[in-house]
């Protein structure tokens, strides 16, 4: 007699079990290959306790459950934003719980200050690069504000070296410049500092109604009028010009301080000011800031972005009157690595889901004929993966990559890795070149990775899975989105690039870049396709006018960006001679267009073994006891 079928009900019949994530540096083979590939030994063994304690804090529940908390309660302006007799409130914007634990968490563990340790020398940009490629998945996006602080810090260091005590280079006066020094330096030991009570966040607000990227249109207008004997929370003076304009998007609203852009007699000038003083009566105020309204955005939900309306900022000049957009292109390139960095992670941890959903999904069409029933034995779902992996892997190397670049330009007499240029000119030609190529191939490729990611699991993927917060691709997809459009979207970067390679310096950057490929490329046929492509790329872009290469900015970036990563993956491949690696090199270049390889079919069964590789090349390691917050 058959059995009765019973039907299921809401507490009985089948339950798919929970997929678990893994420490990134056991389950994530780039991770710990990029921190080999560039970090010095003995920086590699320094810094790699370290970042695994970080890989076990960032996927502890505790931290989860603080992100969810953070997209629960989101931010909000309290009341209208004035008391009842229509003083501003300095603590308007209120924040969650949840978003100020993460700001500290990300603080404790140096986020910022890690680029800064001079300990680990050129490396430490690289060290930090890590750190961020973990964390941002699991920060509720605290990383936005942290990136605008380190930019900050970059900006004050070399205005402080600037305005250095007998410096010809200022054109201030010697007893103004001795506040000023006073001034930056305790900003710089907030901005630096691991002590969520002494740290500052930073805001950049250069975006304006007018010409949003384009700050030609800035409203914000700076007039000098010398101290006025206000204090900032420190109680140093305030600065001596005063801002009145409008900011049409100003994200990291709760910061400590801000660089922002403002219109003077003499044309565009960079400011920073603390968003903080002191009143008469001792209290503290806001410095000429007003929250008009919070913005209500697609992603990053637990990130305050705001309009603000400045009138009678105090505000000190950073650099000069006219050189405004010069002195915060300092800035950009940081926030850019930061941007990269929150690219590969969130397309990292979204491939992790998708590994450890595709070793615990049961496929019960396969269970019932006796099969290997698991998800991950589907050779349709592991080409796939395998794609998706490829991309990340190439992306993951190029951002450690430049990361190691920046470090160098930082630090030129410090010793690095073997691959990286040694030659601090040319260093500093790949950097101007590199940076917006990876920051706009990074973004594209995680919000595409992550949507694969998210497909992957079907139905669940689609979800807001705030019960089980590690599980949230969806959100990870909502807050990568913005990637491509802060710091620079991919025609604004795609124009940066161009106008690099048709600049004064252009040259320098291509010469730079040719002498770091023939250096560190050698995998036969593959090398060959590496080097002809980037000659082919050369003498192209060398033929065409600036508005028609313009024109094809996209393939610029697209192009140098295949060039240099398959470089990467190449140069990984050679390290240790992996099989995976050097698939993974093979592949890449053999299936890129911009190398030329015909598509030869090649045995499916092969490509599927390779294809299953690539996609899990490490099995979970067993549990280990999570970290304490």
């Amino acid at each position: 007699m058959a059995p009765k079928l019973v039907g299921a009900t809401s507490t009985s019949g089948y339950f798919q079990a929970h997929p678990r994530l893994y420490n990134g540096l056991d389950d994530d083979p780039i991770l710990d290959r990029s921190a080999k590939l560039f970090l010095p030994e003995k920086v590699y063994d320094n810094v790699r306790p370290t970042l695994h304690e970080l890989c076990e804090l960032v996927i502890d529940p505790r931290t989860l459950a603080l992100v969810a908390n953070a997209e629960h309660d989101l931010p909000y302006i309290k009341g209208t934003g004035f008391s009842s007799f229509g003083h501003p409130i300095p603590d308007a914007l209120v924040t969650s719980a949840g978003w100020k634990e993460l700001q500290d968490i990300g603080i404790r563990n140096g986020i910022v200050a890690t680029g800064y340790d001079s300990s680990l020398g050129a490396s430490a940009r690289v060290a930090q690069f890590l750190k961020l490629h973990q964390w941002g998945p699991s920060s509720a996006v605290v990383t936005c504000p942290s990136a605008m602080q380190d930019g900050a810090a970059n900006v004050l260091l070399r205005e402080l070296q600037r305005i250095a005590p007998g410096s010809r280079a200022y054109d201030d006066k010697e007893e103004n410049r001795a506040v000023k020094r006073k001034v930056f330096a305790r900003a710089v030991e907030r901005l630096l500092s691991i002590d969520p009570a002494i740290a500052w966040t930073s805001g950049q607000w250069m975006t304006e109604r007018p010409g949003g990227s384009d700050v030609a249109g800035t409203e914000t207008v700076a007039t000098y009028e010398g101290v006025n004997g206000e204090t900032d929370i420190d109680g140093n003076p305030l600065g001596p010009w005063r801002i009145d304009g409008f900011k049409w998007f100003s994200s990291a609203t709760d910061c400590g301080c801000v660089i922002l852009l403002a219109q003077t007699e003499r044309g565009l000038g960079c400011f920073f000011a603390p968003t903080r003083k002191l009143d008469a009566e001792g209290g503290v105020a806001m410095n000429g800031i007003r929250i008009q309204r919070l913005k209500n955005k697609l992603g990053t939900k637990a990130l305050p972005t705001a309009e603000v309306e400045v009138r009678g900022m105090r505000a000190w000049l950073v650099g000069t009157e006219g050189r405004g957009v010069a002195n915060i292109a300092t800035l950009l390139n940081v926030t850019r690595l930061y941007n990269a960095a929150s690219s590969v992670g969130f397309f990292g941890r979204g491939l992790a889901v998708a590994r450890s959903f595709g070793r615990v999904r049961v496929m019960p069409s396969l269970a019932l004929k006796g099969l290997p029933d698991k998800l991950r034995t589907l050779p349709r779902y592991t080409k796939t993966i395998a794609g998706v992996t490829l991309t990340y892997r190439a992306d993951t190397l190029l951002g450690v990559f430049v990361a190691g670049l920046v470090g160098k330009s930082e630090n030129p007499d410090s010793a690095t890795a073997a691959i990286f240029p040694t030659d601090h000119a040319q260093v500093a030609a790949f950097v101007r070149l590199i940076t917006p190529v990876a920051k706009a191939r990074t973004a594209k490729n995680g919000i595409a990775g992550l949507q694969e990611c998210m497909e992957s699991l079907g139905g669940v993927g689609y979800m807001e899975n705030q019960e089980n917060p590690e599980m949230n691709i969806a959100r990870l997809f909502r807050d990568t989105n913005v990637l491509s459009i802060w710091e620079g979207t991919t025609d604004v970067l795609a124009t940066d690039t161009v106008k690099v390679i048709k600049g004064k310096t252009g040259s320098q950057s291509i010469e730079a870049v040719d002498a770091w490929l023939k250096s560190n490329v050698d995998l036969g046929a593959e090398k060959a396709a590496i080097l002809r492509a980037w000659s082919i790329f050369v003498h192209g872009a060398s033929a065409r006018r600036t508005d028609e290469l313009l024109a094809y900015g996209r393939e610029v970036v697209a192009e140098i960006g295949d060039i240099v990563c398959a470089a990467l993956l190449v140069a990984d491949a050679e390290s240790d001679s992996d099989l995976t690696a050097v698939e993974c090199a093979r592949r890449f270049v053999r299936t890129r267009g911009t190398f030329g390889f015909d598509g030869k079919p090649e045995d499916w069964k092969t490509v599927s073994r390779w294809d299953d590789k690539i996609s899990f090349e490490r099995e979970p390691p067993a549990p280990k006891p999570r970290a304490k917050l």
